[in-house]
């Protein structure tokens, strides 16, 4: 994994210079908050399905097959990670609600965003398995389980089924088609455009993050410091454990191990302070653990990678 560690630093400092770009365009105004949600609509119900479904659709049949071995791995995986962080919040996180949050920001990671774009960038030729099986298993798994964890005043969320459908999800289901009926567009100017469109999801993506963190102000972060203790369980921790369950074992390896241990090494996603919404949360805390773990994913990234070589 050595000539990852330096591919995905030159992806890291292209992403940092993107997120700082979206952070001084808040900062100038060019943005106000309508904008920049609607900016954050257009890349997740647009771009990033668009990449979702001509990268999935790009894999052969076979590969589609042959990929049941991440697909399990990432659901198995998830479920220790989960377990670990509802336990662990007990003992470093706040008090409730903040406390069910806490363990939200230690398992629930921002592939979308960060995770897909990165390894579509870094191996665009296998990237399609990894992203189907992993977007397809988060995206449950985090509308799931998400809910569950919630405790807002002693009361339990219940699972909101209707939110599992997102389009995300439709547009990895809308993959798992084109493989499946072996359909082949490639050369077609509107699967082609699809392509183009959805390559640009790493850039817009990126400048968004920079705009929210801009947003959201270095105030909360201040007033949340505890935060950063669930921050090196999400980006250390977890992706060197999924690295040593599924990589040291021989179940994963290759480029599908690296893919791998960069997803499960994402900061925490952006769309938890939705579940906080949920939860009767001002959103402050997610905010903050979202904000401060995005900007560490930017060193741990590829201090994960290069640890993993160490093993």
């Amino acid at each position: 994994m050595d000539s990852n560690v330096a591919l995905l630093i030159g992806q890291m400092e292209i992403i940092a210079a993107l997120i700082v770009i979206g952070f001084a365009e808040q900062k100038l105004r060019l943005f106000d908050s309508s904008l920049i949600d609607s900016f954050s609509s257009v890349i997740s119900k647009l771009i990033l399905p668009l990449m979702l479904i001509t990268v999935i659709g790009s894999i052969s049949r076979a590969e589609l097959f042959g990929s049941w071995k991440f697909f399990v791995c990432s659901v198995v995986c998830y479920i220790i990670i989960i377990t670990i962080s509802k336990l662990t919040a007990v003992f470093l996180g706040p008090v409730e609600p903040k406390r069910s949050m806490h363990a939200l920001l230690m398992c629930f990671g921002n592939s979308g965003f960060i995770g897909i774009p990165l390894i579509v960038s870094m191996f665009p030729a296998s990237s399609g398995i990894a992203a189907a099986s992993f977007s397809l298993v988060e995206s449950s798994l985090y509308w799931v389980f998400g809910p569950l964890l919630i405790n807002s005043g002693g009361e339990k969320k219940g699972i909101d089924w209707k939110k599992v459908i997102t389009p995300l999800t439709i547009s990895v289901l809308l993959g798992f088609a084109v493989v499946l009926l072996n359909l082949d567009f490639s050369g077609m100017v509107l699967w082609d455009t699809m392509k183009d469109v959805g390559g640009t999801s790493k850039y817009f993506a990126s400048i968004y993050i920079g705009m929210s963190i801009g947003r959201m102000g270095f105030r909360k972060l201040l007033s949340n410091m505890r935060v950063f203790l669930a921050a090196p369980f999400k980006l250390v921790v977890f992706p060197v454990l999924a690295f040593l369950l599924f990589g040291k074992t021989g179940i994963l390896s290759g480029d599908m191990l690296t893919m791998f241990v960069v997803l499960f090494a994402t900061p925490a996603g952006m769309t938890l302070p939705i579940l906080s919404k949920i939860a009767g949360m001002d959103g402050e805390y997610s905010s903050a653990g979202c904000m401060a773990s995005t900007i560490l994913c930017l060193v741990t990234m590829p201090l994960v990678i290069w640890l993993t070589t160490l093993f």
